[in-house]
């Protein structure tokens, strides 16, 4: 075998472990993405990133396809061969510049090392055959429920896309759920004029164009921004569109006092001081790792503010701030562009679980804003257990807050859903995200 065919396999070893361990963990995908990374070329690493990101946003799609080329259940199949007959069938199906016997040999290569020669048979047997139909079209989708039919042939579980359909209609659940399965571009937070900053990239092969819901946002459409100068002289942090939208609803005034609960690594506040360089900011999260990591953003990008090790569940500040944000625990349903796995590991029971866990901060943090100041509940999520359900909550227990009417800037205001409530979908060129704004008296 060529160097180059050791490398590839070895990718695909790789990207079948780090599918497996997404869907048995509880570890973000970027974590397990960085260690699999470790000693690949640059090229690997792409096509390491492709074949996991890419079997996880479609492994319902892809179990589909094996089952029927398999002529049985994937449950009926050896747990240890599924990592590489999906990373395979991913590959046959969605990747046409790796060439198919490539992928059934990498995967039968890799099945017999980790079983026997009657599994590498078997697998070679289904791949061969996904191969010779290598469309989806060619793959029926085997159920007459409508809802379970976009659910399967937009990868996601079906009692989700039940309740977006009901919540959203048909056509807006549908788009979003295709814009779940994108693969995400850069999209750039800038620190000075981004037009300015834009003609710069320019200059350095970086296309971008200007971001339609953020006043400082850019999207990058060729070239990679952090080799450029402005990256490295802090001029811009990588921030999708609609993350840098939701830290500014409503936009900060000059001089407010601002507390970040939950800040790592940094997002919300970055956001803030770009629109707002004025704002007297303290940032607080409770793993010290990922605020050694907002140091680390802070430093680069040249900022200057507060931080604090601090339970948001237990914050050690006094009341008193103009602006509590609030970056609670949710599902992440925006997200599944950035982050496929979290599809896999949602259940009713889990939404239950992480409201409970997000009334209780929002709770504590209701106690730090001074009176007429604003406390901010950001999601990066759509769904209501999420949201709506943690709010309505604190209202019940906390009778001098109440929903502010929000007045925003005409790029934002089409998404205001009512008193003190502003949401996003997932779309094309941005992740889904919610805020709630209340107002204490």
């Amino acid at each position: 075998m060529s160097g180059k065919g050791i490398a590839g396999q070895a990718v695909r070893r790789r990207a079948a472990v780090a599918v497996e361990e997404a869907l048995q963990s509880r570890a973000p995908i970027s974590d397990l993405l960085e260690t699999a990374r470790g000693g690949l070329a640059p090229r690997d690493r792409g096509l390491l990133d492709e074949l996991v990101l890419g079997t996880l946003r479609w492994l319902r799609r892809l179990d589909g396809v094996l089952e029927s080329a398999a002529g049985r259940p994937l449950a009926e199949i050896d747990v240890e061969l599924h990592g590489p007959l999906r990373v395979a069938t991913h590959q046959l199906l969605f990747l046409d510049r790796v060439p198919p016997y490539a992928a059934v040999d990498a995967a039968v290569e890799e099945i017999k090392r980790r079983s026997h020669k009657g599994a590498a048979g078997f697998a070679n047997a289904i791949l061969r055959k996904i191969a010779a139909k290598a469309n989806l079209a060619s793959w029926p989708v085997p159920t007459e429920d409508p809802v379970e039919a976009i659910a399967i042939e937009t990868s996601y579980p079906t009692f989700l896309v039940r309740r977006w359909v009901h919540r959203f209609g048909e056509g807006r659940a549908r788009a979003a759920l295709e814009a779940g399965n994108r693969r995400p571009a850069f999209q750039l937070l800038c620190f000075g004029d981004r037009e300015a900053l834009a003609a710069g990239l320019r200059d350095e092969s970086v296309e971008t164009e200007l971001a339609p819901l953020a006043t400082q946002g850019l999207a990058v459409l060729s070239g990679d921004p952090r080799e450029t100068a402005a990256f490295r002289s802090g001029k811009l942090y990588i921030q999708d569109q609609a993350s840098q939208a939701a830290a500014l609803v409503p936009p900060p005034a000059p001089g407010d006092c601002v507390l970040d609960v939950a800040a790592a690594p940094g997002g919300k506040s970055f956001s803030l001081l770009a629109a707002e360089p004025g704002l007297r900011l303290t940032a607080a999260d409770a793993s010290l790792s990922r605020l050694l990591r907002l140091r680390a953003n802070q430093n680069r990008l040249a900022t200057g503010f507060g931080l604090a090790v601090a339970r948001a569940e237990t914050p050690p500040f006094r009341a008193g701030f103009d602006r509590v944000i609030v970056d609670l625990p949710c599902s992440g349903t925006g997200t599944f562009a950035r982050h496929p796995e979290l599809k896999w590991r949602l259940s009713e029971s889990e939404l239950a679980r992480l409201s409970s866990q997000a009334f209780e901060i929002l709770l504590a943090a209701a106690e730090l804003v001074a009176p007429d100041g604003r406390l901010c509940a950001v999601t990066c999520s759509v769904e209501s257990e999420d949201n709506e359900s943690v709010v309505e909550r604190l209202l019940e227990r906390r009778t001098d807050f109440r929903p502010e009417r929000l007045v925003l800037p005409t790029q934002l205001s089409p998404f205001v859903e009512g008193p003190g409530r502003w949401r996003v979908l997932p779309a094309d060129d941005r992740d889904g995200f919610t805020v709630h704004v209340l107002r204490r008296r």
